[in-house]
């Protein structure tokens, strides 16, 4: 992965809550490696939770030994989180997905506690076909208050052409890193792949540990059928456990594999095994 401006980097993301690293990384291998991963894993099409809208998603986690360049992107990518965060950081989960259809204004998180994902779209994107949609400075203060105030009024499943939102054209080997608290929708509708991991600072504090475990539990509820193969495409595999450093213990001591093997116990229940 190429060198950035991090002291760039930060002002911009905490200014407008997204920043776009272009020529970030080569994409052929992770494009076909996600493609791979979705054939294999038996993925099957679902409707995005997001309060709303017309857009499904196939989906499957990317940090097994059949997913290697997704585990060598997440790896490269954690002291640039790190440096973002101004803490050590700790991987949520990358994932590959494949979504069509339009996705309606909302935010990822309603936490106090900063977390980033880190988005690669694997196809070009613009306004016309479904390119990320953002609401810059909606993850701030008033701002954000506001924006979430008017967007309830509104009622739900608001378009994204509806917002005065900016649309982030890419191609692919960019990187779009956003504040998970940003405003985002996307309007256009075509069929597009994306690779996408989410940062959040090791926690320091019991309270900053209580965000982090509900965020977790709110990524790997213990009811929850992906729709894929998780004995072949495990949300924290070997290789992730032999290659993540100190990550992986922090992850452990959070809980974070023991909630994942309720999860994924849950979705074998659900095929018979």
């Amino acid at each position: 992965m190429r060198s950035f401006d991090v002291a760039g980097l930060r002002s911009h993301l905490e200014t407008f809550g997204f920043v776009v690293l272009n020529g970030a990384f080569t994409a052929e291998g992770l494009a076909r490696e996600l493609d791979a991963a979705l054939h294999d894993s038996g993925a099957v099409t679902r409707g995005v939770d997001t309060g709303g809208g017309a857009a499904t998603v196939r989906y499957v986690p990317m940090m097994c030994d059949r997913t290697p360049r997704s585990l060598a992107l997440l790896l490269d990518l954690m002291p640039l989180a790190a440096s973002l965060l101004g803490r050590p950081s700790l991987p949520i989960r990358a994932k590959g997905m494949r979504y069509s259809g339009d996705t309606p204004w909302h935010v990822d998180s309603h936490r106090a506690q900063v977390s980033l994902g880190f988005l690669a779209y694997l196809d070009p994107l613009d306004a016309a076909n479904g390119a990320l949609q953002v609401m810059p400075g909606s993850h701030r203060g008033d701002f954000r208050e506001a924006a979430l105030g008017y967007l309830a009024a509104l009622g739900a499943d608001v378009p994204a052409r509806a917002l005065p939102g900016v649309a982030v054209a890419t191609q692919p080997g960019d990187l779009i890193v956003v504040d998970e608290r940003l405003l985002h929708a996307s309007a256009g509708g075509r069929e597009r792949r994306q690779w996408r991991v989410d940062f959040v600072a090791d926690p320091a504090s019991r309270e900053e540990e209580a965000e982090v475990r509900a965020l977790l539990d709110q990524t790997l509820p213990p009811d929850w059928d992906g729709g894929y193969d998780p004995d072949a495409f495990p949300s924290y595999g070997e290789d992730w456990r032999r290659a993540g450093g100190a990550a992986v213990a922090r992850l452990d001591a959070l809980g974070a594999p023991a909630r994942a093997a309720v999860q994924e116990a849950f979705m074998r229940s659900r095929r018979g095994a």
